[in-house]
């Protein structure tokens, strides 16, 4: 008969190394079969008198699950075949896999709503008989709300797979499907607002009255709406529940946080209305606020500062864990455009010498940062004596980050903030020269010799160079005979001239630098180091730019009429360049 070829389990032993017989139960469903259950072959399974239930693959899969998951377009004969198969063995309505799926997770993964109803109207029937036998629990309704192994019930996997008609279906027939939560903390409107399915998330708000809104990480549906940047999504849950504005994930970090990190104005315009306005004074772990955040990144979220600061004005007074305030935090961004929004408002005012656990104001990081030209360190409110609590002013922290970083010179915002009248609190280390009354840091005395080798390199190139372009003049030599035999050929030409000139000095003043810095050994005071090094420092930089002056003179020296204007953007090219020395040996020069 064909019921005994379907055994659903057989047994098979093995002896190895003359151990004792090992039986292991391998559970397996006949080829026929599956293939059956698969290709929906309703006839053959019409005369299968045997145990249906009995029939199971590997995994604990029935024919119903074979058969639901081979099922690509639904048809009228999909739900006869199912019909047939309960009708023979009711139980299978609630067989699991062995991984705890009936088959209406499986329909509900597929996407296959006729059988989903279907399903599900079998389970109510089921339960009304349940009813009628006096049964005091129903398993029927149990089972309808069964989980699987990773406790997804059959709107998981709807939600899940994106089928927005079995998630009504689903939620319609029993609401509380959506307050169910899987083994990794996601509800059914969480797992549609991760995968930014607005339509699935839509029916479940819409349906349903209260569903739960929790994922892993302690994060909502809401957070992820606004994650996903679905401003719609986002209004929606809004308009459902306003209170989720103010839940934070493990990071601490409210839906106000992420908008304002991702740049979301209008949903930080959503978030901030009416009541929820609170959100916008929730610190995360780190004690920073939305706002903090906006400001750190920079220029491109100054709206979203300006939203939030409109609103919340009182909300630029909350300071990190570290005691950072939102000045600090722009100063931080190297924003000066949020500096100036800040500091032109009048009521922020007490912001601008505020000072951090470390005793550091907004200026203190200015000069920590190395910024200069800013709006913060001219404002006539700042405290220019500040100190923090190393007793360092903001000059002194600019010039103890240079001297950490053993840079030759202080810098270009050293001398910016002397200029804006900020003084010296407590001195580094200085060491006062016997045959002199000025004082000299030692540290950058040794920096100086450090770099003292590096500089003759550099003379040494700029003479070799120059050295050669003498004799290798452009034009080259005469090769007529007579008293002019052998001389330059462009000897007339003023640009010719100028190139002579120039080389000549380029040659002299790197010549002198290397014949400095071999005299820097030799110095026994610190000031004579000092004085010799500027100088040095200065002939190079004048070298370098009579050099490009030579290169410009001799080229245009060279050309013919025709090509004035190639000419011409050669010694274009190089003023630029030149300019350019001129601006660094302005700026880097000691006052």
């Amino acid at each position: 008969m064909a019921d005994s070829q379907a055994l659903p389990e057989t047994q098979l032993a093995s002896e190895i190394n003359d151990q004792p017989e090992r039986k292991d139960i391998i559970t397996f469903m006949d080829a026929k079969w599956y293939n059956s259950a698969a290709e929906g072959q309703i006839n053959l399974f019409k005369h299968y008198t045997g145990p249906l239930d009995l029939l199971r693959t590997p995994n604990k899969n029935t024919v119903l699950h074979v058969y639901i998951t081979a099922v690509q377009n639904e048809t009228e004969e999909s739900i006869e075949f199912v019909k047939l198969v309960i009708s023979k063995c009711p139980s299978l309505l609630a067989e699991p896999n062995i991984r705890g799926e009936t088959p209406l997770h499986i329909a509900a993964r597929f996407g296959h709503n006729n059988i989903v109803e279907f399903l599900i109207h079998s389970i109510k029937k089921a339960q009304y008989e349940d009813l009628e036998r006096g049964a005091e629990v129903s398993t029927s309704d149990k089972m309808l709300k069964k989980t699987s192994t990773d406790e997804d019930s059959a709107l998981h996997e709807a939600v899940r797979n994106n089928h927005p008609q079995v998630v009504e279906i689903l939620i319609r027939e029993n609401p509380e499907f959506a307050n169910i939560t899987n083994a990794a903390g996601e509800s059914p409107l969480y797992l549609a607002a991760v995968r930014e399915s607005n339509s699935t998330a839509s029916k479940i708000l819409e349906i349903c009255l209260s569903p739960a809104y929790t994922g892993p990480k302690a994060r909502t549906a809401l957070h992820e709406a606004v994650i996903s940047g679905d401003a719609d999504l986002t209004r929606k849950i809004l308009d459902k529940n306003s209170s989720l504005t103010r839940d934070q994930d493990k990071e601490g970090w409210t839906p106000l946080h992420y908008a304002s990190y991702f740049n979301l104005l209008p949903i930080v315009e959503m978030l901030l209305e009416d009541d929820n306005k609170s959100a916008a004074y929730i610190g995360d772990n780190y004690g920073k606020t939305p706002l903090h955040l906006a400001i750190l990144n920079g220029n491109s979220h100054l709206k979203v500062v300006e939203k939030i600061m409109s609103v919340c004005p009182d909300c630029c007074d909350l300071t990190d864990n570290r005691g950072r305030n939102v000045l600090h935090f722009a100063v931080e961004s190297g924003s000066f455009k949020g500096m100036r929004l800040i500091t032109e408002k009048p009521s922020l005012a007490n912001l601008i010498n505020q000072k951090d656990e470390k005793g550091n104001t907004p200026v203190h990081l200015v000069a920590a940062f190395g910024f200069e030209d800013c709006c913060l360190t001219e404002h006539h409110l700042v405290d220019k004596k500040a100190v923090n609590n190393k007793n360092l002013t903001a000059l002194d922290v600019v010039l103890e980050t240079k001297h950490k970083s053993k840079l030759p010179l202080p810098g270009l915002t050293a001398r910016f903030l002397k200029n804006a009248g900020y003084k010296r609190g407590r001195p580094v280390i200085q060491l006062k020269s016997p045959d002199s009354k000025s004082i000299v840091d030692n540290e950058l005395i040794r920096v100086f010799k450090e770099t003292s080798k590096s500089h003759q390199i550099v003379a040494t190139l700029i003479a070799t160079v120059t050295f050669a372009a003498g004799f290798t003049v452009p034009g080259g030599y005469g090769n007529n005979d007579g008293p002019d035999e052998g001389t330059a050929i462009l000897t007339r030409r003023s640009a010719f001239k100028t190139f002579l000139v120039t080389d000549t000095l380029a040659l002299a003043l790197s010549i002198s630098v290397v014949l400095i810095h071999f005299l820097l050994a030799l110095q026994p005071t610190n000031r004579k180091i000092f004085f010799l090094f500027t100088w040095a420092f200065i002939f190079t930089v004048v070298a370098m730019e009579l050099m490009m002056v030579a290169f410009m003179t001799g080229v245009y020296a060279v050309m013919p009429h025709s090509s004035s204007g190639l000419a011409a953007t050669i010694c274009a090219i190089g003023s630029c360049f030149a300019l350019l020395y001129i601006y660094l040996l302005k700026f880097c020069l000691f006052d």
